[in-house]
């Protein structure tokens, strides 16, 4: 494959990565929106379980999705001719993938506690 079609893959993948992150938060702020209004409507317990039902799927879909995008992105960008010898290259190969993987994992969940505990 071309570099250039290599490029445009992984520029396609870093705004897939954007867009779940911009869902992922807007979601989660009109969340806190219905947990800071919702008054006695919360109290049913039917309620609550959708909305934490919402919020682990909800979590554990964007960060799966996420992650995936991460994983291909380093993927086409070794694929990159010179990149390995880049400044970013070796910035990437200093702190490899597994750290951003494991920050957003230990974010998410405690973004997913402090809601669940506010709904319970």
């Amino acid at each position: 494959m071309d570099q250039q079609k290599t490029l445009d893959m992984v520029r396609t993948r870093a705004a897939d990565i954007r867009m779940i992150v911009m869902s992922f938060t807007i979601s989660h702020a009109a969340l806190l929106i219905v947990l800071g209004f919702g008054g006695d409507g919360l109290s049913d317990s039917g309620i609550q379980l959708s909305l934490a039902t919402f919020i682990v799927l909800g979590s554990v879909w964007c960060l799966a999705f996420m992650d995936d995008g991460m994983q291909d992105m380093m993927a086409g960008l070794s694929d990159l001719d010179g990149f390995e010898t880049s400044a970013m290259g070796q910035r990437l190969a200093k702190q490899p993938i597994v750290i951003f993987r494991v920050v957003n994992v230990v974010f998410v969940g405690l973004i997913v506690a402090a809601e669940l505990m506010a709904i319970y």
